[in-house]
């Protein structure tokens, strides 16, 4: 029975076999071909999938290029790594295979930035684009996987009522030579002083002014006196008299010996003769410089 039995089995597998046979002869004789691969296609990778904060990882595209269909000089590549920081320059390795081309481009990145405190991330597609022989324009894209993220704060440090840091953040208490209170006093006693001298400058040149113009009078007023004293030489002793007080008043401010002379002059018992007033104007004259 067993023997039957094994002989029914092989017979059916033979049987299976031959009907395969006569389907692939009615179809031409050839198994179902293969897809054609795409002209252009790109992968990405990371070699981990999960970190923790601030960890290095490296990013890695492949770009796989069909030279008989694609120019492969006219390849680019645009890829955006953020939110993670980027710690490396880019390495760029071609290899070549028949008429394959793979284009891989590695760099190391870490999670650095506060998207980083989230679970996971993910990253920005990657596209390439190439100018295929027929002179069109070819694309392709590809995402890539989520990075998870590990948290480097346990529980323990969360629950800790102060957090222990490897510095001081607090600044250190300011220190002064000179307390504020004293320096703004200083600076106010100064300001004043300032004041003070300034006004006083002010009314030094305003008294130095007046006093300018004031003998700037005064010696007009004596030339025009010791004018009317010549002129009154011819004229009566009264008219004398008068001009030789008025000399006097005015040479008081200036020589007190000169005004009293020419007082005496003036109210002496005699009238003055023309000839002493005329050598007193001469004397006075040469005593004042003119």
């Amino acid at each position: 029975m067993g023997a039957l039995r094994t002989g029914a089995v092989l017979a059916a597998v033979a049987a299976a076999l031959a009907v395969v046979g006569l389907l692939l002869v009615a179809r031409g004789g050839s198994a179902p071909s293969v897809e054609a691969r795409a002209p252009l296609a790109v992968r990405t990778s990371l070699d981990r999938s999960a970190v923790q904060f601030g960890d290095a990882l490296t990013a890695r595209v492949d770009v796989v290029v069909d030279r008989d269909e694609v120019d492969a000089d006219t390849l680019r590549v645009s890829r955006d790594l953020a939110p993670l920081t980027i710690l490396s320059t880019p390495s760029t390795t071609k290899t070549v295979s028949g008429r394959l081309q793979t284009v891989s481009i590695r760099q190391r990145v870490a999670c650095l930035t506060t998207p980083c405190l989230a679970r996971s991330i993910t990253l920005p597609r990657v596209h390439v684009a190439a100018v295929g022989r027929d002179g069109g324009r070819l694309t392709a894209s590809a995402g890539w996987r989520h990075l998870a993220l590990g948290s480097r704060v346990v529980t323990g440090d969360l629950a800790a009522a102060s957090p222990h840091f490897a510095a001081e953040t607090e600044p250190a208490g300011a220190s002064y030579r000179l307390s504020p209170s004293t320096a703004a006093t200083i600076v106010e006693l100064v300001a004043a002083l300032a004041a003070v001298g300034a006004v006083a400058l002010i009314a030094f040149e305003l008294v130095a002014l007046a006093r300018r113009r004031l003998r700037s009078a005064s010696a007009d007023e004596l030339d025009r006196a010791l004018r009317l004293v010549r002129e009154a030489e011819k004229r009566p002793a009264p008219d004398r008299r008068r001009a030789l007080a008025l000399l006097a008043r005015l040479l008081r401010t200036r020589d007190r010996s000169l005004g009293a002379a020419a007082s005496d002059l003036a109210w002496s018992e005699r009238a003055p003769e023309p000839q002493a007033v005329d050598s007193f104007v001469t004397d006075v004259e040469r005593g004042l410089g003119r």
